[in-house]
């Protein structure tokens, strides 16, 4: 991975140790109330999913990415592992490299880690952006996740990474960007299996819905329009949960959307900001 300009990467002094890469704020940001963001990335993802947000952040603070348990550098601790934990872990990065509070940006699984961090430790989290992402699963999708478990438990991460891609990205996409999507493909098969198993466990049992109201900051929803795996809807309850939250759906944008639409998704942070900083 290349660094950044005025980044450095490191990794946590607790454990499980996990990688990060800090990056200042562009010039011109004002240090008397400088916002610190911090990025979570989706499941079978890594810090690079963001390579193409962090330069746009810096120009508003410091960007704090990672990879999470059992991905990309970070350690890959016994499972399974829940919800909890992986805010646990959150938790205790932003006290070591930045302390806070800081503007959580999560998407998929990172999204699920956020609404928990701010609902475990409150004074961490100046604001939420929660994309592609939901706060509980109906049955039938927890069937799913079990099915999932199963397929890598027989076959690897091989056996359910293209089932994964196609949820990620549109067929048009897929068509226009397959250096993107091979890449990305690369990129889940170097996950640790047994952890993305117990990351797996961790996704299928979130349920924070009824504790949404109980999140007290600024809060931006980011939706896909043709998002399979959290589609719209589940947006919108968390939207609705959340006191003040606001709703974005991104047209022709699936579950990676800062990948797809990365334009469109830029756009509703810098509009989003703007109004949270008024």
């Amino acid at each position: 991975m290349a660094q950044g300009k005025n980044a450095v990467a490191g990794f946590t002094t607790s454990a499980p140790r996990l990688h990060y890469e800090l990056r200042a704020a562009g010039d011109g940001v004002s240090s008397q109330s400088p916002l610190t963001f911090v990025l979570a990335h989706a499941l079978g993802c890594d810090l690079m999913m963001w390579d193409g947000l962090v330069p746009h952040l810096a120009r508003h603070g410091r960007v704090l990415r990672y990879d999470q348990r059992g991905h990309g550098g970070s350690e890959a601790p016994p499972g399974p592992y829940t919800m909890a934990e992986l805010a646990d872990d959150a938790a205790r990065l932003i006290d070591e490299v930045v302390a806070g509070p800081v503007v959580w940006v999560g998407l998929s699984m990172g999204g699920m880690v956020g609404q928990e961090l701010a609902l475990r430790y409150p004074d961490k989290v100046r604001a939420l952006v929660l994309a592609n992402t939901t706060s509980a699963y109906p049955q039938e999708a927890q069937a799913g996740w079990a099915q999932r478990i199963a397929g890598i438990e027989r076959g690897g991460l091989e056996a359910i990474v293209d089932g994964a891609l196609q949820r990620w990205f549109h067929t048009g996409f897929h068509a226009e960007h397959p250096e993107v999507v091979a890449h990305w493909r690369a990129r889940v098969l170097r996950c640790d299996a047994a952890a993305y198993v117990a990351c797996c466990q961790a996704i299928a049992d979130i349920d924070t819905t009824a504790r949404l109201p109980g999140i007290a900051v600024p809060t931006l929803v980011i939706a896909g329009a043709l998002d399979q795996g959290t589609p719209p809807e589940m947006a919108q309850t968390i939207a609705r949960g959340i006191p003040g939250a606001q709703l974005k759906v991104l047209p022709q944008a699936s579950h990676l959307s800062v990948l797809e639409q990365p334009q469109a998704f830029r756009a509703a942070l810098d509009d989003w900001l703007r109004q949270a900083q008024a």
